[in-house]
């Protein structure tokens, strides 16, 4: 089992994260709920392995799914890489936001909003987010019910 924590999930080559649920919590100001399963081993998230890690990527009020790769077609060669996780302050992807839909004329006491790629063995997710993501780890499937 992995120490997981959102610096591991930023810095690590060789694991692997895949999608088991997500829930925007309505009365929590639509905060954006992301349940994975992870390993080192790929094998063991298709085989449904009960090894692998079970855990919770939570986005804090105001953040925003955007979607994924295949539904907005942005591609970013600088988001390219085997992190599991990619945050960045500046990119296609939030130029987009800005000019379309005017997220630097809200909330803008919270500061500035990030870019997380959130990459799965079979797609990639796009959130923007004023605040880092909390990661609650060592979880078994049944808590995240």
């Amino acid at each position: 089992m992995v120490n997981i924590d959102l610096n591991t999930l930023l810095a690590t080559n060789d694991y692997t994260i895949s999608l088991d649920k997500m829930t925007l919590l309505k009365n929590d100001h639509y905060s954006i709920d992301m349940y994975f399963y992870g390993s080192k081993n790929e094998t063991h998230l298709l085989t449904g392995d009960p090894s692998r890690d079970y855990f919770l990527l939570r986005f804090e009020k105001y953040a925003v799914f955007m979607g994924t790769l295949e539904e907005h077609g942005i591609h970013e060669e600088e988001l390219l890489n085997t992190h599991p996780i990619v945050k960045v302050s500046n990119s296609k992807f939030l130029d987009f936001a800005r000019n379309h839909m005017k997220i630097d004329e809200i909330y803008t006491e919270r500061g500035e909003r990030s870019h997380y790629v959130i990459r799965t063995f079979d797609q990639e997710f796009h959130i923007l987010s004023y605040e880092e993501p909390i990661v609650m780890a060592n979880m078994n499937r049944s808590e995240g019910l």
